[in-house]
């Protein structure tokens, strides 16, 4: 048995002055295949990176491994997906990286096409190839599913589930269920690690949150309490102080103010002791609040259109340039109904729901929709996000308190406000886009894989948003739990012709 020991870990990043870590202490089996759990921002990617030797922090981590990070950069995107995986995993043998690659299901004409060529699922596929073809190494996997789709999610997970032990982050609970052993949970302020894959560990945190939820509540009260009996102290010694420089004019003024100068210093001094020692009892207490990771209610209130047919296409093809890539879509979206695309990677999906958008003219055929329709957008990519949060929000005309309540519903920290946009995490980001939908009214939300790099929780307060809400939505999402949740139907685009 090899393990992990962290010691005392802290790491704040230069020009922050918020820590990620404060003397995080752990201890992991390496020949666990272990999940990563935590909301947005909490410092996932960051101690994988501790992990593999990229950041140097406070305090000690023992690795009795060598560290290989997913995904591993590529310097040259010529080579061929075959040197590729040699020059990632340069002492694996190839017989070796074609027992990996198989296990993946690669068809073995891809590892002669230049890895430039190959769709982003098959590059993540070559990528985790090489990882697990180097031996005497700890593979730390970073989100790997963004870019599968749900048979490619399917197969990635059922390779996992036959490996020795890793490190993974990802946000997929069906994913997570299908690879993992055990989970380590990066909590308000406590990490956790636990027995069990991603269903075990969401019963637990319900049954623990159901108790600690009365708890906290009480302490919360009481904190509430002895704050007032604070401040009402504070403002008697004030009154007590200034009483001694207050006395009347008579023969015996000058011994009257030394008596009652006397008694006030005494009263004053009591009165310091006795709101020092609340406050430290209101510390204690605060000390007592233990992790409570609530799904807060997010909110939306969607248009209604006079029309109940809002979309339909009819013998549409999806073609880039002179390459026909589906043909012969059709379908109609009525309002109320929630529809998840699905398919293959490169079927057309994105560039369907741009169309619809009207930010592309991939689609040719009949495509119709309802007169006036305001239509909210959540594209795939958050690349671009750059400026002030208050500049971006301004640019996009969004109600800023209610943006913010959003934000902060779904565990955006006041203390990134203030941060410009380009310093948050991919899931951060992902944040900004979905709260600016949800804050739009519109007859039809359009949103293009929005869950990718969105912690659970988050996709937990969606679920229960879209449910109660009840908005039109035509969405890509390769989160199979979600849409098993949430959608009414599907419509399978590997059904029509490629």
């Amino acid at each position: 048995m090899a393990l992990i020991q962290l010691t005392k870990l802290s790491f704040t990043y230069e020009g922050s002055y918020d820590p990620v870590f404060t003397d995080l202490t752990c201890q992991l089996d390496t020949g666990w295949r272990l999940g990563l759990i935590g909301r947005n921002g909490r410092g996932k990617t960051t101690l994988l990176r501790l992990l593999a030797g990229e950041l140097i922090p406070q305090g000690t981590v023992q690795m009795p491994l060598t560290p290989a990070l997913f995904p591993f950069p590529v310097l040259d995107q010529d080579l061929t997906a075959l040197g590729v995986l040699c020059a990632c995993a340069p002492n694996a043998p190839e017989w070796r990286l074609r027992l990996e690659t198989n296990g993946l299901n690669l068809p073995e004409a891809v590892l002669l096409q230049p890895y430039r060529t190959l769709s982003r699922g098959e590059q993540t596929k070559l990528m985790l190839a090489a990882l697990f073809a180097r031996d005497d190494t700890y593979p730390l996997i970073d989100e790997p599913t963004n870019h599968l789709d749900l048979r490619g999610r399917d197969q990635v997970a059922d390779y996992l589930a036959k490996k020795d032990g890793f490190l993974l982050v990802s946000h997929d609970r069906a994913f997570l269920n299908r690879c993992i052993d055990h989970t380590l949970s990066i909590n308000r302020s406590t990490v956790a690690v636990q027995r069990g894959n991603f269903d075990t560990w969401e019963t637990e945190l319900e049954r623990k949150n159901s108790g600690e939820q009365a708890r906290n509540e009480q302490i919360r009260k009481d904190i509430t309490r002895m704050t007032e009996s604070a401040r009402r102290q504070a403002e008697w010694s004030r009154k007590t102080e200034q009483g001694k420089y207050h006395v009347q004019s008579s023969d015996v003024a000058v011994a009257d103010r030394g008596y009652i100068g006397a008694r006030s210093a005494a009263m004053m001094k009591r009165s310091l002791h006795t709101q020092a020692r609340i406050e430290q009892n209101i510390e204690e207490k605060k000390a007592l609040l233990r992790d409570f990771e609530p799904v807060g209610e997010l909110k939306l209130t969607p248009l209604a259109h006079p029309k109940r047919r809002l979309l339909e296409l009819r013998d549409v093809n999806v073609r880039y340039g002179e390459r026909t890539v589906c043909r012969g879509i059709t379908f109609a979206l009525e309002q109320g109904e929630r529809v998840a695309l699905t398919g293959r990677n490169g079927a057309g999906k994105s560039s369907l729901l741009k169309a619809v958008c009207g930010l592309s003219d991939a689609l040719y055929g009949y495509v119709s929709l309802a007169p006036g329709l305001v239509v909210s957008y959540v594209p795939q990519s958050s690349e671009g996000l750059c400026g002030s949060l208050r500049d971006w929000i301004a640019e996009r005309g969004v109600d800023e308190t209610l943006f913010k309540a959003i934000l902060r519903n779904m565990d955006f920290g006041r203390q990134q406000f203030d941060k410009a946009v380009e310093q948050y995490s991919e899931g951060q980001k992902k944040k900004l886009l979905l709260a600016r939908s949800l804050c739009e009214r519109a007859h039809l939300y359009v949103w293009d894989e929005p869950l990718n790099y969105i912690d659970v929780f988050s996709r937990m307060q969606l679920e229960a948003l879209i449910l109660s809400a009840k908005p039109t939505l035509l969405i890509v999402e390769h989160d199979r739990a979600f849409l098993e949740r949430v959608c009414t139907r599907t419509v399978d685009l590997d059904a029509f012709g490629g």
